[in-house]
């Protein structure tokens, strides 16, 4: 194409040779400048239109900006790993275990009242009640090495045992209040979802009743400097019983 320009121009050209050079350099200036406007060097060499060099960069960014964002965790994400992580499994808990590579060994149990689990391959009861995910598996893994070099044993929770406390006197809703699994459950929280202490109730001497080592003890907690933050709140049990007196006596 230039070369076809420059034999058009070669007339005016002949007639006026002290112009060839001037108009020539502007005319090289003028043709590279939108040239280098449409076309942008890609990778490797590659010549990539300016439009789809633009959407090829901004794709990039927008990918990077989205795998730095799955590689992050929010409060609440990073909150719920941790809680899942220092569950500890409980009797009635249902349970599947098994040894990655054998299938053999694949089960569903549900642990017994005593903290127990039937393994049937091992021809053994197990205690694991009390113990995270991992300490769990780490013990059993103990057991099957027995009979397997390097058993590597994974522990899935299939349903969580009802955990349960109960509240009477002077509260909105008197009755069992559900403690949600992998959760604790605070005297302040559940006095809440019993519907709150009631006008009559005394909040200073609220009674907690719970079984240690086979005994009924009874503690006594004051709402108000829980409320107040001149305490932290207590963290119930399964199966605590709650009592709010009338403030009247």
């Amino acid at each position: 194409m230039l070369l076809k320009m420059l034999n058009y121009l070669n007339p005016f050209f002949s007639k006026n040779r002290r112009l060839v050079v001037p108009c020539l350099a502007l005319f090289l200036l003028c043709f590279s400048n939108a040239f280098a406007e449409v076309l942008e060097l890609g990778g490797e060499g590659e010549v990539v239109p300016s439009g789809v060099a633009e959407s090829r960069a901004k794709k990039s960014r927008e990918e990077a900006s989205s795998s730095a964002k799955e590689g992050m965790l929010s409060a609440d994400d990073e909150a719920l790993l941790k809680t899942k992580s220092s569950y500890r499994l409980r009797p009635r808990d249902f349970i599947r275990i098994i040894v990655i590579g054998e299938p053999d060994t694949g089960i569903e149990r549900r642990i017994n009242p005593d903290g127990t689990v039937d393994v049937p391959f091992l021809k053994k009861l197990v205690p694991v009640s009390g113990l995270t995910i991992t300490e769990a598996q780490e013990a059993l893994a103990k057991e099957f090495k027995r009979y397997f070099k390097q058993p590597q044993v994974i522990i899935s929770i299939s349903s969580y045992a009802e955990r349960r406390i109960y509240i009477s006197g002077y509260v909105g809703k008197p009755g069992p209040v559900s403690v949600p699994p992998e959760e604790t459950l605070t005297l302040g929280r559940a006095i809440s979802m019993a519907g709150g202490i009631l006008p009559r109730g005394r909040r200073s001497d609220i009674s907690i009743k719970r079984m240690v080592d086979g005994k009924m003890t009874v503690i006594v907690k004051d709402l108000r400097k829980i409320d107040s933050g001149d305490q932290p709140d207590f963290v119930l049990e399964d199966e605590d019983s709650i009592y709010v007196e009338d403030s009247r006596f």
